[in-house]
């Protein structure tokens, strides 16, 4: 067996001060090396413009690396056979790869999402069904904070293997109101009236241009889409909605155009009876 390298005698050569100094040695020396990697690290960070978080994953990737072979130079000196030290550290690398395989796929997502970017802090995103902004980028999760207050953590697998919709990947956003005129009312008369008001809001960008399309012959009113640019951002696009929708109506009010209840017709006993339906 692989254990049978290690017998007594050797276990009795570990205990020598010689060899003890020199895995004393050979920490000190992973310890420092470690600090000069992190000052490394930490350079190229700033040089390359990269985020804390992706220079505290590479501290840390950087870490393991050190320390890995600090322990195989200190077991070394202590006079621990190779072969069977090779032969044992596969065999526990085996059986942590199986135990903690979902850890490890986080960790690398995280490494990757440091390195790809596809989402940033400070971004809007939806993933798994959640929306918000997204807090803190972690080596195995991700934290986002959602528009109503929540804490949602997400972990790195499925935020780099799902679809994630990011709402601050461009300067602006298209936000939509609709609104239904009279059949009575002059469609044309109610397009101008609704592209000057896009036109003149506060909230709506020039470039993209907006658009008043009709939209559909419903069943009480002729319903118009209008369509308007706005900066990227949830309040910005309820900003948009908020000021576009109050000043229609007031613009329709001023010229006469109707914006009509729903109307159902209900036919009784051979009559029929029109009905507002609220």
């Amino acid at each position: 067996m692989v254990f049978e390298q290690l017998d007594v005698a050797a276990l009795k050569s570990f205990i020598q001060p010689g060899k003890i100094l020199m895995a004393v040695a050979l920490v000190g020396a992973g310890i420092i090396l470690n600090r000069i990697s992190n000052v490394a690290v930490s350079r190229l960070a700033d040089t390359h413009g990269l985020d804390r978080h992706a220079s505290e994953t590479s501290k840390t990737l950087t870490a393991y690396l050190v320390y890995s072979f600090t322990l195989v130079a200190v077991l070394g000196s202590l006079g621990v056979p190779l072969s069977a030290l090779s032969t044992v550290v596969g065999l526990l690398g085996l059986g942590i790869s199986f135990a903690l395989k979902d850890v490890i796929s986080n960790f690398i997502s995280g490494i990757l999402l440091m390195i790809y970017r596809p989402v940033e802090i400070g971004d809007q995103i939806q993933v798994s069904g959640e929306k918000g902004r997204v807090q803190d980028i972690k080596t195995r999760s991700t934290d986002i904070k959602t528009f109503d207050g929540r804490k949602v953590i997400i972990p790195n697998s499925d935020l780099y293997d799902s679809k994630v919709i990011n709402m601050d990947a461009y300067d602006s956003r298209r936000f939509e109101v609709r609104v239904g005129v009279g059949y009575d009312d002059d469609v044309e008369k109610a397009r101008e009236a609704a592209m000057d008001v896009l036109e003149n809001a506060d909230t709506v960008n020039d470039d993209p241009d907006p658009q008043v399309l009709v939209e559909e012959l419903g069943g009480s009113s002729v319903n118009l889409r209008l369509r308007g640019w706005t900066s990227t951002g949830k309040a910005s696009q309820l900003q948009g909605i908020s000021e576009v929708t109050e000043k229609i109506k007031k613009r329709y009010d001023e010229e006469g155009i109707d914006i009509p209840y729903p109307i159902r017709t209900v036919q009784m006993d051979g009559e029929e009876e029109s009905v507002n339906r609220e």
